[in-house]
């Protein structure tokens, strides 16, 4: 059988042609949302223990165990207890600029970046909510005004009760924006991106389920129920947002828990 005689020319450019289609597109890995450029700076600085931009008034509606002269101690937001992000779900998040605290407040005082609408498009359609705790139960309403140390401060959710560890698990599918202990106040959070440019915010958890970049499902578990940052009690706070504007949740709830 005679064998095929390949120029040696040829044999080149036929090897330099496929090194070139099997190698990686330069923008591969590229960052896509860079938060340095898109935020104000005093959202990319950590205040989870120096609180320097916060008004005197705030600090004093700290419970009295929290309070610093400079600011805020820092055991008072609780254990942290949040996965380690890796994989494919932790490139995403860097490339996309998810899962810093200037994250958190891009989304909940502004309309979420094109780019980050793109990471959601098509994921679960669906606008209803599932109700986040299966066995909790509505507590604080949105809107009502705070008694005691907060008063006159809007609560811009809805609390639910349940026991420490109960599951809290996805009102809507979408993708992981923020999953950490950053956030003053808050504990351990968890805060997922929908279609359309809505949120769900999930706060005072035990423990965090998920990391910044992944996708989540409808009814997956992401956290436990506990009590960190300031919860006097084992609760979930519970935030639904439109494009950075608080919305009231309960009446988009599937159902109605007792």
């Amino acid at each position: 059988m005679r064998r095929a005689f390949v120029a040696p020319a040829l044999l080149a450019v036929t090897l330099a042609a496929l090194t070139t289609t099997a190698a990686a597109d330069p923008r591969d890995g590229a960052v896509i949302v860079d938060l340095a450029e898109r935020v104000p700076a005093h959202w990319r600085e950590d205040t989870t223990v120096d609180w320097p931009l916060t008004p005197e008034r705030w600090r004093r509606r700290m419970p009295p165990q929290c309070r610093t002269r400079g600011g805020y101690r820092e055991h008072c937001q609780g254990a942290r207890l949040v996965p380690r992000p890796h994989g494919a779900a932790a490139e995403r998040a860097r490339r996309l600029g998810l899962g810093h605290r200037a994250t958190v407040l891009q989304l909940m005082h502004a309309r979420p970046f094109a780019e980050w609408l793109d990471a959601v498009a098509g994921l679960d359609p669906d606008p209803s909510l599932t109700f986040p705790v299966p066995d909790g139960h509505l507590g604080r309403g949105f809107g009502r005004t705070r008694r005691g140390a907060l008063a006159d401060r809007r609560h811009w959710g809805v609390d639910i009760g349940a026991p420490e560890g109960a599951p809290i698990v996805a009102a809507r599918g979408g993708l992981v924006a923020y999953a950490d202990n950053e956030l003053t106040g808050y504990g351990n959070v968890v805060m997922l991106l929908h279609q359309g440019g809505f949120t769900t915010f999930y706060a005072h958890c035990r423990r965090v389920l998920v990391f910044a970049g992944q996708r989540v499902e409808r009814g997956q578990p992401i956290a436990e129920v506990g009590h960190t940052g300031f919860a006097p009690a084992p609760h979930l706070h519970f935030e639904w947002r439109q494009r950075g504007w608080a919305r009231d949740p309960a009446p988009q709830f599937r159902r109605r828990t007792r």
